[in-house]
């Protein structure tokens, strides 16, 4: 490691301290919402849009995109009514999702479930903050990479809703987007951080990290059913 790197990673640290504690307490209620979601009625609510899957594509990416423009876009004005409304949209939404991947699971399976993901979306993200930092440079593009793959993951998931074959690639390619996007919130930190940023920059990782996890989730949640 040369001293230029050895000097980025130990100014990184701060900025990483500052806005990985609003993000994870972001995620953590998040993950609670999600458990106790699967315990009630409105866990059915996955399994009627995703009748449909393009259509459950459909509702949730809106309200993921509504609720982090509203966020965004609150921070930036100043306006923590509007910034608190795009964060509880985020918060029902993938509440919703998750819990409504585990309904199915046993309830003492489901906090294990949660876990087992949870671990494998941490690490999956230390190892994408090791080999940005390590490597320097703008990653600018894959913010571009991943809009690029949810598109595309919405093209198969239409396709998909009438040939479902095609369904496995919808979900790869939304996974690869929600990866990359996780990628280039933590490039952001790095490249664009102000002290008065740290929250936007915490919505934009708690955002990519869940949606990572989600996907980990329902890969988890089939291997506990298939058992």
């Amino acid at each position: 490691m040369d001293g230029l790197t050895a000097r980025r990673q130990r100014t990184a640290h701060p900025k990483f301290r500052r806005v990985a504690a609003p993000a994870a307490a972001l995620v953590g209620v998040n993950i609670l919402l999600m458990y106790l979601v699967a315990a009630t009625p409105l866990a059915v609510a996955n399994d009627l849009l995703f009748q449909v899957p393009i259509l459950g594509l459909l509702v949730y990416g809106a309200a993921l995109t509504g609720g982090s423009i509203l966020a965004e876009r609150g921070l930036e004005s100043g306006s923590m009514e509007l910034a608190a409304v795009g964060v509880v949209l985020l918060q029902v939404a993938y509440a919703l999702f998750g819990g409504g991947i585990i309904a199915g699971l046993g309830g003492g399976t489901r906090g294990v479930a949660l876990g087992i993901a949870f671990v494998v979306t941490l690490a999956m993200t230390i190892g994408i903050a090791a080999y940005v930092y390590r490597r320097g440079g703008s990653y600018d593009h894959w913010g571009r990479w991943a809009l690029g793959a949810f598109i595309l993951g919405a093209l198969l998931v239409a396709v998909g809703s009438a040939i479902p074959a095609v369904l496995l690639g919808g979900f790869v390619a939304i996974f690869a987007g929600f990866t990359l996007r996780l990628g280039y919130e933590i490039w952001q930190v790095s490249a664009n951080y102000a002290p008065d940023k740290s929250l936007r920059h915490a919505v934009g990782i708690y955002v990519a990290f869940t949606g990572v996890f989600v996907h980990v989730l329902q890969i988890v949640a089939r291997q506990f059913l298939q058992e």
